[in-house]
């Protein structure tokens, strides 16, 4: 399929997966990675035992996917709890980490779109519970991507616990610390398919990127893309830190993620604040969300959360002058003032009143505004061209990921022509 050439394209300007060496930024701090650090607790429980049970995923390419070099199917140094570690799953070729119950967290270079499959499981080596992606957000300005999956990742696989995106600023004291990173790539006896971890010192802060060392002993590689570089906030909490970009050709050294913490305002824009249930209320106001199928606001600096029982949904409550568990009608559907895109109809809440715009009718669509804190209509970048796509003459042109791509057929000496649904037109 036609995407499959973006991705082939970045592999050398990233390093993705093994791919690469050293930082991908240009700026920031630095220390020696020989330096002794609190990684090598870690080293002495690593279980050298590796699988090699097949692909095991739900969808893609096995030659593209999946174990971590030198890594262990369980986490040697962060306190992940067990529903934890069932948050992080696979793309079928890159991997991911539900930050909650309904994003996921992965990376741009991957690739993904609408119809995506993410799956996860509690046997690491068979992630068999999927879900299938119904809105895709990409950061223009950093390689991470949000999945928004079409049911609760509790509600099939009620163990699962998601793992928050870390909200602090990272600087140069966190050098030195160990972050674990985790994902289902290329293990180093060739097999794949299995979720696996591996704890390693922070060695490098720059830009969008933070690097770890794997000290030629173990590290990421080839299906770990978009998986989350985790660590230990100051609350005390396991947080994801990071997802993967790229990294050593070894796949035991020096690999590079995308920093979440620069990107905070970004994500929250689509998937609301991050929550963590007596924490800090962050940008969480008393008027609150409605933030996957639950309700969350701020009390006396506390984040309060509620599931919403059955019979009830998240929507305006005039007692509480917010957003709360409410019974009975709900006119705007679980919908806060952030919204949704229904389609090219931007859809949002004002105190209990269902707002919406057509953004067709102007030649507009629908997007997430990071600025404007909600969805709403921006001119087509695609001009009404869709991911199919079209001819013109020779040339194919197509909308992804919110631009519009071309490519010159004549000029390999093809013609431009309708391959399959999948793939749309192109170059053949």
């Amino acid at each position: 399929m036609r995407r499959s050439f973006s991705f082939l394209f970045l592999l050398p300007l990233l390093g993705l997966g093994c791919g690469g060496s050293g930082s991908a930024a240009d700026a920031g701090v630095t220390i020696d990675a020989n330096a002794p650090t609190d990684a090598n607790a870690a080293d002495a429980a690593v279980d050298s035992t590796t699988s090699d049970s097949g692909p095991g995923v739900c969808t893609g390419d096995d030659r593209m996917v999946p174990l971590i070099y030198y890594g262990t199917v369980a986490p040697t140094f962060l306190p992940l709890s067990p529903g934890q570690v069932l948050a992080i799953g696979t793309f079928g070729g890159c991997s991911g980490t539900f930050i909650n119950q309904r994003w996921v967290l992965t990376a741009q270079h991957c690739g993904l779109s609408v119809g995506a499959t993410f799956c996860v499981g509690t046997d690491p080596a068979n992630p068999d519970v999927c879900f299938r992606g119904d809105r895709v957000e990409n950061n223009p300005d950093a390689d991470t991507t949000l999945v928004h999956v079409n049911a609760d990742a509790s509600s099939r696989l009620p163990e699962l616990v998601p793992i928050q995106i870390l909200t602090e600023s990272m600087d140069s004291t966190w050098l030195r610390r160990t972050a674990e990173a985790s994902g289902y790539g290329q293990n180093d006896l060739g097999g794949y398919g299995v979720r696996a971890f591996t704890a390693e010192p922070i060695v490098d802060i720059r830009g969008n990127f933070i690097s770890i060392d794997g000290e030629g002993r173990h590290g990421v590689c080839f299906g770990d893309s978009g998986g989350p570089l985790m660590v230990l906030a100051s609350d005390g909490t396991v947080r994801v830190a990071a997802d993967l970009s790229g990294g050593a050709d070894s796949c035991v050294g020096i690999d590079n993620f995308t920093r979440v913490d620069i990107q905070v305002p970004w994500i929250e824009a689509a998937t609301g604040p991050t929550i963590v249930p007596g924490g800090s209320c962050g940008s969480l106001t008393s008027e609150g969300r409605c933030v996957s199928g639950q309700a969350a606001w701020c009390e006396s600096d506390v984040a309060q959360t509620e599931i919403c029982a059955a019979g009830e949904s998240c929507g305006w409550d005039d007692a509480a002058t917010g957003y709360r568990c409410i019974a009975g009608d709900n006119p705007c559907g679980g919908l806060d003032t952030v919204g949704a895109c229904d389609g090219s109809t931007a859809r949002w809440c004002e105190r209990g009143v269902p707002k919406r715009r057509d953004c067709a009718p102007c030649g507009d669509v629908c997007q997430l505004l990071p600025d404007f804190d909600g969805y709403g209509c921006v001119p087509d970048p695609c001009m009404g061209i869709d991911y199919l796509g079209h001819c013109d003459g020779d040339v194919a042109e197509w909308c992804q990921s919110g631009s519009l791509a071309r490519r010159n057929c004549a000029s390999e000496g093809k013609t431009c022509g309708y391959v399959n649904g999948d793939v749309g037109y192109f170059c053949q």
